[in-house]
């Protein structure tokens, strides 16, 4: 809930209104059917990167969860998912009710809006009520059982990150990019990856994180400033280039399982498909 919400500011076909609903559309019968087995213990939640924005923007966190593993028994989960007379709440009244609470603050975001310390978020707020780490294998009689996740990260940001801390390694900042960009320059370099493992004082500091090794982080919307209104490019090389260039040193080092970096979709069937392949799931 950075100021990249705000559509005066950051003018982008979708807002994440829409990218929540491209993955709530298809939440069933597209991914909950997808090679499923008994049992299974989904849970799908908006998190905050600031949580002091959930006093501020007084947020329900209740509507902001759906839990699929709190059922004692399949059926009561298919009651749910199906919904189905038998059940008192139904899954697609929980999604009506996560869309309206998250428009309703992304709405307040727009003019109340804070920097994203997603720094901060990767080193303390990665933690194992986020993620589940693999688990072992239980044999009964001649059968082996084990619990099998995919903890997956959808990250909604612009790439900069520009929370109050500077020059310590953990921001990337307007002015952090147009520093690389001019020592990059200035050095008559050729590979700025070459470049980047030579000046180590521009990485981002990785993350000692453990449960960023079970994670699988999709970053979506990243925005390019240096871009004209018109979509030109005015600097070499462009922002996005070195956005995408210290994120993917970042995640690697920080020796995240699995990511992806992609700028703005420019249609929802483009985000669309972004998502799924993601997911590794075909569309329906």
């Amino acid at each position: 809930m950075s100021n990249r919400v705000n559509p005066q500011r950051y003018q982008r076909p979708l807002n994440d209104v829409d990218i929540l609903s491209i993955f709530t559309s298809n939440l069933y019968p597209t991914i909950l059917r997808f090679k499923r087995t008994e049992y299974q213990q989904d849970k799908l939640t908006i998190d905050f990167i600031n949580k002091g924005l959930i006093n501020q923007y007084g947020v329900n966190t209740d509507k902001l969860f759906i839990d699929f593993g709190r059922f004692s028994n399949q059926n009561e989960r298919i009651s749910y998912i199906m919904g189905r007379d038998s059940v008192r709440g139904t899954l697609k009244n929980d999604i009506d009710e996560m869309r309206m609470e998250f428009s309703r603050v992304n709405n307040l975001a727009v003019g109340q809006n804070t920097g994203s310390d997603i720094w901060s978020y990767f080193n303390q707020g990665i933690d194992e009520r986020r993620v589940l780490l693999p688990e072992k294998t239980v044999k009964y009689q001649r059968n082996s059982y084990v619990n099998n996740y995919r903890n997956i990260l959808i990250l909604v940001t612009d790439g900069y990150i520009e929370a109050g801390i500077y020059n310590k390694g953990v921001d990337l900042s307007q002015k952090s990019i147009n520093q690389f960009r001019n020592a990059f320059l200035a050095s008559r370099e050729q590979d700025m990856q070459l470049f980047l493992e030579k000046h180590k004082q521009f990485q981002i500091k990785p993350v000692n994180n453990e449960y960023l090794s079970n994670l699988e982080i999709l970053v979506m919307e990243l925005y390019d400033r240096s871009l004209s209104s018109g979509g030109a490019a005015t600097k070499h090389p462009t922002d996005m280039e070195i956005i995408k260039l210290l994120w993917t040193n970042w995640l690697q080092q920080s020796k995240v399982k699995r990511f992806e970096l992609h700028p703005y979709a420019s249609s929802k069937d483009e985000a669309e498909k972004i998502v799924l392949h993601f997911l590794g799931i075909p569309k329906v």
